[in-house]
């Protein structure tokens, strides 16, 4: 009698947790869904964001810059702790970015393609993956894939802050198998919960090293910015 009793608790223990799982997932992926609502609703933002990443040699670079973003693809960055500036809108400029700072290069305003090696030095990402957008296209690729195949685990989602503002958290765990990849094997997002937006992602590889952490701090969200704001002709900008 016993032995059948512990039998019946392992086998609703052992059923459960793929139900638990799939309602989890479940759960991700209406999230992200009214994410991508929400992104769809946005026109621009300002916001401080904060570059947490590893880099050449391992090296981890800290970096904190005013950004300025309208869709489609317009960018206005401003370090905060160095004299620097980039602007770079899809479409103009040879679709070149724009490029100042203080040294050599403040002798004049520079133009590079976006992946140029001298803006790539001691960056994971070109200009023309910052923002929301990006960061929705990787979850919703690796999220549903995961989901497909029963290789994400939903290690925990909850209401948590982030930046003094409420938000939920979302850490996952990736385990690909034949031979499918991801864009990171752990990856723990924010979504702030009054703009249902990806306000803050970080990324660790298999190894369980940070890759790379992102924020999106003070955020903005469709503060009406004009086109003076992504032009090289503005004032308050050194172009």
């Amino acid at each position: 009698m016993l032995i059948a009793f512990l039998a019946g608790v392992f086998f609703l223990a052992f059923s459960a947790a793929p139900a638990r799982a799939d309602q989890e997932g479940g759960l991700l992926l209406s999230l992200l869904g009214k994410m991508e609502s929400s992104y769809a609703r946005l026109k621009d933002y300002t916001a401080v964001f904060r570059k947490h990443e590893r880099v050449d040699n391992n090296k981890i670079r800290d970096e904190q810059i005013l950004v300025k973003f309208q869709k489609p693809f317009k960018v206005y960055m401003k370090w905060i702790d160095e004299a620097k500036e980039a602007l770079y809108v899809d479409g103009e400029n040879n679709n070149q970015v724009l490029a100042r700072c203080d040294g050599l290069l403040g002798l004049t305003t520079w133009r590079f393609n976006p992946t140029a090696a001298v803006l790539m030095r001691g960056n994971r990402h070109p200009i023309t993956e910052i923002g929301f957008g990006y960061i929705l296209q990787v979850m919703d690729k690796d999220f549903n894939m995961a989901k497909q195949y029963g290789e994400v685990e939903v290690v925990k989602m909850e209401d948590e802050t982030f930046d003094g503002r409420p938000s939920t958290v979302i850490e996952a765990k990736f385990t690909p198998h034949d031979g499918r990849k991801y864009y990171a094997a752990r990856m723990v997002c924010h979504v702030d919960k009054e703009f249902v937006l990806p306000v803050g992602i970080t990324c660790y590889d298999d190894k369980n090293e940070l890759m790379e952490q992102y924020s999106y701090l003070n955020l903005k969200p469709n503060v009406g910015l004009t086109a003076m704001d992504f032009s090289k002709e503005n004032k308050e900008y050194r172009f």
